[in-house]
């Protein structure tokens, strides 16, 4: 065939490859894996959680939370001259107090915002060792002040995952600050804002984002929540005290008690700080806002106040089940339930064969066992159990007591469960064009099953998954075999299984 000619080409042109992504470097950071043992973590967690506990105000909280409220703090000191307010947990109960920030408070931050980019500082080793400390001794205090904030029933696998997965982005960072060194890029310097996620923040927000700029000189100014707002501030006030310890320049780091609109002024003078320096300009370079949360949100946080989004949204996650074995169910049940529905990988829909997936197999599916059901975070935690039923269950994203969706069928035994049966995957863009709301915190589930007619491990059943997948933009999509169609003769002669063929079409439609 003829070589491509330039008109063929220059389309092609402006795309370029992201810094090193998909390299062998990158491929080579991560590895080696980490082993963590976790049962010293849950027992630090659980008597911290105790302490917690023993310390009740009759306000509601800890009486620790009332009497040193939540404050901003600016270079390495409390600001506590605003109005204080009182905080909410996932359950709408006050737990604590919150000083928002005053007139003259709210000057001095802004002032901080747009000053200067910081300028280029190597502090891996110093942000390195406090972060081991952090997550060595004083893990057990964080995970107990989210459990008795948030309602998680397993901090434990939260701080898990950040021993193994830090080391990988510690030899990214070292990638990126070597290449930087050699002028291969440009990391800009002006403050990168956090606003802290409500369930994973000590991974995400502490050391994902927090602390990975940090030790590359990046200042960070970190976000309050106007709910499940304290225990991101435990951390916050926890890295403060670290960083002066390990002498590093307390201006790097900001945490701001505001109200919304004065956060919502604050971003906007972050943006235009970030417009006026001339690298930044050149570059299109406005400020970061590192946002996890959902996408409705984050669109509209982009579109009105922090055009430099860079956002992790959950989305509708799906499993498609070519069978639903009693190994397959129990995974759906265990993935739909995870932290009452309140991690952003939860089960959201379910595909599965209609011959299968029939009201009577689902019901039997979600009926909670009785140990899940009604149980404290606590209890869950010192079980070490990830996937169950609160009571009280937390209140809706509209502040309101859970309830059963209009079109779902509350499950007879496992209150607070709700599913509905239907043909087709929800919300398609096709024939199904109702909203499929996610239902944060509650557990709802759609079943679906294939048209008449089609088999879902087909071309045509996988080419709509990949459609759907594309539309909806979840976290996860997992596909999970049957047993005896992935264990027929075809399979032991060499050919894949159904569902590697399947999740490889899907792949290759929706990547």
């Amino acid at each position: 065939p003829a070589l491509p000619t330039a008109a063929m080409v220059a389309p092609f042109r402006r795309f370029a490859r992201s810094y090193h992504f998909a390299s062998p470097a990158y491929h080579a950071a991560f590895s080696p894996r980490v082993a963590v043992d976790t049962a010293p973590i849950r027992a630090a967690a659980l008597a911290a959680h105790g302490r917690l506990v023993a310390e009740t105000s009759p306000s509601g909280g800890p009486a620790s939370w009332h009497a040193s409220p939540m404050v901003s703090l600016l270079g390495g000191k409390r600001l506590e001259g605003g109005e204080r307010v009182l905080t909410v947990d996932a359950f709408g109960a006050t737990n604590g107090a919150q000083l928002l920030a005053s007139t003259d408070e709210m000057e001095a931050l802004l002032r901080q915002i747009e000053g200067p980019a910081a300028p280029r500082a190597d502090l891996r080793p110093a942000i390195r060792r406090l972060e081991a400390r952090l997550l060595e001794q004083r893990a057990g205090e964080m995970i107990a002040a989210q459990l008795v904030d948030f309602g998680k029933q397993d901090g434990v696998t939260e701080f898990e995952e950040a021993h193994q997965a830090n080391p990988v982005e510690m030899r990214l960072n070292d990638d990126m600050w070597e290449a930087e060194a050699a002028g291969e890029i440009v990391i800009p310097r002006r403050p990168v804002l956090v606003p802290c996620v409500s369930n994973f923040s000590h991974f995400l927000d502490l050391c994902r984002k927090t602390l990975r700029c940090l030790e590359l000189g990046i200042p960070v100014v970190v976000l309050s929540r106007s709910h499940t707002a304290q225990y991101p501030f435990r951390w916050a006030q926890l890295l403060a005290d670290e960083l002066a310890a390990e002498r590093v320049d307390p201006t790097l780091f900001t945490f701001v008690s505001a109200s919304l609109p004065n956060q919502q002024r604050l971003i906007r003078a972050a943006t235009r700080a970030a417009a006026s320096e001339p690298a930044a300009a050149a570059e299109g370079t406005p400020t970061p806002f590192l946002f996890t949360g959902a996408r409705s949100l984050a669109a509209l946080i982009k579109a009105d106040v922090a055009p430099g989004m860079i956002a992790s949204t959950q989305g509708p996650n799906l499993m498609v089940a070519l069978g639903l074995p009693p190994s397959v169910a129990k995974a759906a049940a265990l993935s739909a339930t995870i932290e009452n529905s309140g991690q952003c990988t939860a089960l959201r829909v379910l595909l599965a064969p209609q011959a299968e997936a029939t009201d009577a197999a689902v019901g039997a599916m979600l009926a909670v066992d009785a140990a899940a059901t009604g149980a404290d975070a606590a209890s869950y935690l010192s079980a070490g159990q990830f996937a169950g039923l609160l009571a009280p269950a937390p209140v809706a994203e509209d502040g309101r007591p859970p309830r059963t969706p209009s079109g779902y069928t509350a499950h007879a035994a496992s209150e607070g469960v709700s599913y509905r049966v239907s043909v087709g995957l929800p919300d398609d863009g096709l024939s199904r064009l109702e909203p499929l709301a996610e239902h944060w915190r509650q557990v709802v589930l759609d079943v679906a099953t294939p048209p008449a007619g089609v088999d879902i491990a087909s071309d045509e059943s996988a080419d709509a998954v990949g459609a759907w997948l594309v539309r909806h933009q979840p976290i996860t999509c997992s596909v999970n075999g049957a047993v005896g169609r992935d264990a027929a003769p075809a399979v032991a002669a060499g050919a894949p299984p159904d569902h590697f063929r399947f999740a490889r079409r899907v792949f290759e439609r929706s990547a």
